[in-house]
This record gives C-alpha cells, structure tokens and sequence, in this order.
C-alpha cells in the first residue's frame, strides 16, 4: 500500500504486509493468523518507521462468537511530523480480542447488532514500562420497514490507555479521531488534543465516538444516506468532552453483489484550524 497526504515524495507513507491463515489448526476449529510486515508512516500526528509481527489463535465458539489471542511484536521509532526527531521503542505484547456478529450481512447490514473488543497488554523495553490501550466498538441495524429499504444505523466506539501516561508511549499507540473510520467532516487524525506551538495532533489516552445513519434506498440499485458523527479524544484515561467535534453529512450508495459502493460528503459543525472545511469518502461497504 502507498499512500501520501501531500505531493512531496517525503510525504508518503508505505506499508509491506504478509498475512498466513491456517484453519482447522490442530484438526480443531482453531485459526492461526500470522501477520508480517514493514512500514513508513508519514501522517499529519506523527512519522514512523517499523516493523511488526504478531501471531493470533481464533477460536469460533458459534456462529456468532470468535475469541482470539497472540503475542504481537513492534520495533521501531517514531516521533513528531516533518523531520522532528525519532525516539526508538520495542514494544512486546499479547493481544486479546472477541467479537460477535449477529447481523444478517457482512457488507450491508439491515438488522441486528455487532460488538468487537481488544485489549493489549504491552511493555515497552526502551521506557521499562507496561501500559494497554482498551478499544470496543458496537454497532446496531433497525430496519424501519421490514423491507431493508430504510434502515436506521448507530455505532458507537471507547477507548482507554491504561497503566501510562500518553506522552510515554510511543505516538501511534495512542487515540485519534477524524476521517473516514470516524468523525466524517474532519480531517485525519486532527480530533483532540494538538501541539500548541505546530498546531499538529499528538494522540490521547482516551477516545469516545458516535455516529447516527439513516440509509434509504431510493431506486433500483441506488440508494442515499444522511450521517451525523461525533467524536472526542481526552488526555485522560477516561474519556472527556472538551474537544467534542461533530460532522454532519450526505452520502450516495449504489448496490453491487459484493456489497454497496459509497461516497459520502461530510462537513465539520466547528472547523479546526488548519484542517480543510469538508470531507470527501469512497469506499466499498457501507461505513460500518
């Protein structure tokens, strides 16, 4: 994957990535996942370079329910954007995740609720320190009609670092908000709390967002949407409200076999400065 957020070549961020699944693991219903890969980040919060390992063991217990878990690796250093000074870190870690799917589709949902969770335990070897960031996300699908025509969507997303302060942790182990994934209407990454002297992000321990989607279908294969999100990110563990931002938006969706191709505009209620005055979003799949 390349991607850039300016034109100039030291601006561009590449990552390598090797994945190997093994089903029936064991002659089980046990999954080994194992994820190699390498990286170049250069993002409007923070520059990287890395490399990362991890090794996961998914469990299906129904249909519904997967646990998982695994030993992940990141070496690297990482530090402020533009050409700031990298600090090195090797962090060593175990993850351990679940989630429950009890929608009826993967790509276009129009019932039911989700609900995904991970928590990593992780020391850093360069601070000698433990800490774990917290993220659960959950989702819920009402369809109005009964005929998947007009459907109300809400999902809702926290997360924590615990057991350190956020500045002692490397930059991308923190909270961000904004962008696609999230606050649509606001730039990436440029929710919560920024360096006052360069006006760029430097991450949370905390995370708190929401978003509200009404989906109709309007004719044939197409269909429209109208979007609200908000979101905040705290320099506390627990999450706080005082850089609450919320967008507001239009999409378009036109319905494929392999799900809905979207485009959604968003604009920002409170404009940050130095972040643009919309968003503009393409995908496949609806935006959760």
């Amino acid at each position: 994957r390349i991607g850039a957020r300016g034109g100039a070549l030291d601006e561009m961020t590449y990552r390598a990535f090797a994945t190997l699944r093994d089903p029936g693991l064991l002659g089980r219903d046990l999954t080994l996942v194992g994820a190699l890969g390498a990286l170049s980040e250069r993002l409007e919060a923070y520059d990287r370079t890395a490399a990362v390992a991890s090794v996961l063991f998914e469990r299906r217990y129904s249909e519904r329910l997967t646990l998982f878990s695994g030993p992940t690796a990141d070496v690297g250093e990482a530090g402020p954007p533009d050409g700031g000074p990298l600090r090195p870190y090797q962090l060593l870690g175990v993850t351990f995740g679940g989630r429950w799917d009890g929608t009826d589709s993967l790509l276009d949902p129009a019932r039911g609720w989700r609900l995904n969770g991970t928590l990593t335990p992780f020391w850093s070897f360069a601070d000698s320190q433990p800490f774990a960031p917290l993220r659960v996300t959950a989702s819920t699908y009402w369809d109005a009609r009964g005929d998947r025509r007009s459907i109300l969507a809400v999902r809702g997303t926290v997360g924590s670092l615990l057991g350190a302060d956020r500045l002692d942790v490397p930059e991308h182990q923190r909270f961000y908000a904004g962008g696609g994934g999230s606050v649509r209407g606001y730039d990436y990454q440029s929710i919560g709390p920024r360096d006052p002297l360069r006006n760029r992000p430097t991450g949370g321990a905390s995370l708190l967002e929401a978003s509200l989607e009404w989906r109709q279908r309007v004719w044939g294969s197409w269909g429209a949407v109208a979007f609200v999100d908000a979101g905040t990110v705290g320099t506390g563990a627990a999450p706080d409200f005082s850089s609450l931002r919320v967008g507001v938006g239009l999409g378009v969706r036109y319905l494929t076999a392999i799900g809905p191709i979207r485009a959604d505009v968003g604009l920002p209620l409170v404009r940050q400065r130095g972040s643009s005055g919309y968003g503009l979003y393409v995908g496949i799949g609806q935006a959760f």
